[in-house]
């Protein structure tokens, strides 16, 4: 089941707000029973053969989790776990042809990993099957995350709560409508124009290129960052917090602080069990800068079985390593407008590989933007951003009429989300502040309608394939 689909907003949803409503009074553990249940469900709607894949997984976690408490061979038993998980994780994704890779395997094996390592660590005992079920099942995040680790997430289900906080259910119902949003009307708009340029890559000339590019760039975050903010309303609305996944990325000054921003729990991730175990940066800086190389070099296998995204993974790993050494002689320079702009243009050429079929079309959409080859920008490139609703205040404007009307909107929509991303509040900063009134409460009913009116255009999420 995706956020973006009629049978979650309006069948599944109100029943689990409700359900949740009728068993909080009854105490926390049938409340994360019915949690369970409604999370199973909810990943099993859209192809129940892959729910045997999760159960089973989450039996054998647990049941090594179980085994770690109770023996002194500790570090056996986490590299029996880790070898099942990363082994499976490796065999679903990168062997044989891809047909049956069960949705959103990386997430959930990331965070059974975690409740892994955590007990290994004795930062975690005694969690009951039920509540270990549910951390890893959630189905706020369980797809694409964003990934909470057992400590935080935990101790939030021995919460219940005696009275509703309506405020913030209003927040995180906010919140949720704008990601809605978000994916449906800004993401899914990039898509139509990054599926035409892929598609076509012989018949675009360099501005094409250039507008493909971006395009992907603005779909990405748009789609992922999204999602992740209809996770944390739903997650919100149901008395949960979930860990801010991005914090505005394309803001960032340069690498080292777009990877503070950006997919921040994945960073979390592997910083805390793969960085900080290899040696952090307490051997020396040369052994640090190879450690952070060989997490991009990891990430970049984790994202897709493919050289392209090998060479995505080592372009932010080389610029990231000489980013750091640079900071750590010079120290934190101050933020600046060309500093930012670099940074994006960066990202956006790395973007390429990530999206690219493979590094041959990567490079020659690169060669096409670099050979200067530019002229009117394709018709049908441009129509991909022509929405219904839009087009139609251009023909009563009569504007229809002008010989280039057809790349009005493209242009409009553009700047717009260019204006948003580095000048806007992203949607959590911005629902932490509102108050319920009328005002809002009108935004938000036309952005949802909106977002409802358009779900016949819709694509899956980018990430739930990850």
């Amino acid at each position: 089941m995706l956020f973006n689909s009629y049978e979650f907003l309006f069948l599944f949803f109100p029943l689990v707000l409700v359900g949740t409503y009728i068993c909080r009074k009854a105490g926390a553990v049938y409340r994360n029973i019915f949690w369970l249940i409604a999370s199973l469900v909810f990943y099993a709607w859209l192809s129940p053969v892959y729910l045997p894949v999760l159960i089973g997984s989450m039996a054998v976690n647990y049941g090594l989790s179980w085994q770690m408490e109770r023996t002194a061979r500790k570090k056996s038993v986490l590299l029996i776990g880790l070898l099942i998980h990363l082994g499976a994780l490796a065999c679903f994704k990168y062997v044989g042809d891809g047909s049956f890779v069960p949705l959103g395997i990386s997430f959930f094996t990331f965070t059974q990993i975690a409740f892994l390592m955590e007990c290994y660590r004795g930062n975690i005992k005694g969690v009951s099957a039920l509540n270990y079920g549910l951390y890893v099942s959630f189905f706020p995040k369980m797809m694409q995350g964003p990934i909470a680790l057992p400590g935080d997430f935990l101790p939030q289900l021995e919460r219940v709560g005696q009275k509703l906080d309506w405020e913030r259910i209003y927040r995180n119902l906010y919140l949720f409508v704008l990601g809605l949003f978000k994916k449906v009307l800004i993401a899914d708009t990039f898509g139509k124009a990054v599926d035409f340029g892929y598609g076509n890559l012989a018949a675009l000339n360099s501005g094409d290129a250039l507008i493909v590019m971006l395009s992907y760039t603005l779909q990405l975050y748009f789609d992922f960052s999204g999602y992740c903010d209809m996770a944390m309303g739903v997650a919100g609305m149901l008395g949960i917090e979930l860990p801010l996944n991005f914090d505005s990325p394309y803001k960032a000054s340069n690498i080292v602080d777009f990877w503070k921003r950006w997919h921040r729990t994945l960073t979390g991730f592997f910083t805390r069990y793969l960085y900080i175990p290899l040696g952090g940066n307490r051997k020396g800086k040369a052994r640090t800068y190879l450690n952070c190389l060989v997490v991009f070099f990891l990430s970049g296998i984790w994202h897709g079985a493919g050289w392209q995204f090998i060479v995505w993974g080592m372009m932010h790993g080389v610029l990231y390593v000489l980013t750091k050494a640079f900071l750590d002689n010079k120290g934190v320079g101050k933020r600046s407008v060309i500093g930012v702009c670099l940074t994006f243009l960066y990202v956006n050429v790395a973007w390429i590989f990530f999206r690219a079929p493979s590094v041959r079309e990567a490079l020659n959409l690169l060669k096409t933007i670099v050979s200067a080859s530019f002229g009117r920008i394709n018709w049908e490139l441009a129509g991909c951003f022509n929405l219904d609703e839009f087009w139609y205040v251009i023909k009563v404007l009569h504007l229809d009429r002008w010989q280039y009307a057809y790349y009005i909107l493209m242009v409009i929509i553009l700047i717009a989300v260019l204006l948003l991303v580095f000048f806007g509040k992203n949607a959590v900063e911005f629902t932490k502040t509102v108050k319920p009134g009328v005002v809002h409460t009108v935004i938000m009913a036309v952005l949802f309608l909106w977002s409802v009116i358009s779900f016949s255009g819709v694509s899956s999420f980018l990430y739930v394939n990850f």
